[in-house]
């Protein structure tokens, strides 16, 4: 007869249950794959292969009771390393949807609001396109492989055990970076700002030339065109854009872990 002790049940089980956890977070907050439309079901699933996978290759897990103290502080670890990792890139890819919103107040765009399905809020229609066109680059360059690839590294940087890891001091750099980044958006959508300011101070001068001009009439589809014309010069260079927003989010990602596993 053969015989297992629980020590070997909770070792085999933890072997996949931690990394699971710890993918499944990472998905609920990454790019694409924490889209609102995205069934939970196949997140569900997708976090499962992702673990079965990974599994083999990790560092051994600790035999912990799932329904101890410990077994909860080890989720609560997981979930917190597995939500870093997504949020890093997920703020870090916003820049280009700010850069769409301050692009689309500028040309005139606001009263044309859409429901961004991605981030599950209401935001102008051209912030919505260049938010999926980033998705779509993001995909395209491998990104989101190259985003399994922290993850798999988390657990050497971070492993399963009972300190959590992440202190306050990660989530503050966190909280940083996004301030930081903020202006990253707002120097991508310089060069249509600059554009609509040069429109803007034509306009003011027509104005004082000829002041029976309606400049309703002419202003909004001036600023239209032109901001459509600056955003078609300014596509071809949207990919080497994205390529940087996705090194900045995977430089972002490791130093977040580099950080908490120093503690």
């Amino acid at each position: 007869m053969i015989d297992f002790t629980s020590t070997q049940i909770e070792t085999w089980i933890g072997a996949f249950f931690w990394p699971f956890l710890r993918v499944l977070a990472m998905l609920a907050a990454a790019p694409v794959f924490g889209a609102t439309q995205m069934p939970i079901q196949l997140r569900v699933g997708l976090a499962v292969l992702v673990a079965v996978a990974l599994a083999p290759a990790l560092p051994t897990m600790p035999p912990v009771q799932l329904g101890s103290s410990l077994g909860w502080t080890l989720v609560v670890q997981q979930l917190l390393v597995g939500g870093v990792i997504g949020m890093a890139m997920t703020i870090v890819l916003s820049t280009v949807q700010l850069a769409g919103s301050v692009i689309g107040l500028q040309m005139g765009l606001g009263f044309s609001t859409l429901f961004d399905p991605v981030q599950g809020v209401q935001v102008t229609s051209l912030a919505s396109f260049l938010n999926l066109l980033a998705l779509l680059l993001f995909v395209s360059l491998n990104g989101h492989l190259l985003l399994l690839a922290v993850l798999a590294r988390s657990f050497t940087l971070i492993p399963v055990g009972p300190a959590l890891g992440l202190g306050p001091s990660t989530w503050h750099t966190l909280a940083l970076e996004g301030s930081a980044l903020f202006s990253l958006g707002l120097a991508l959508a310089a060069p249509v700002l600059g554009v609509l300011i040069i429109a803007n101070l034509g306009l003011a001068v027509l104005s004082k030339l000829a002041p029976q001009l309606n400049l309703f009439a002419i202003g909004f589809p001036l600023f239209f065109a032109l901001g459509f014309l600056a955003l078609y010069l300014l596509m071809p260079v949207m990919q080497t854009v994205v390529r940087h927003l996705v090194e900045v989010g995977l430089d972002l990602s490791t130093r977040l872990l580099l950080q908490g596993g120093a503690r």
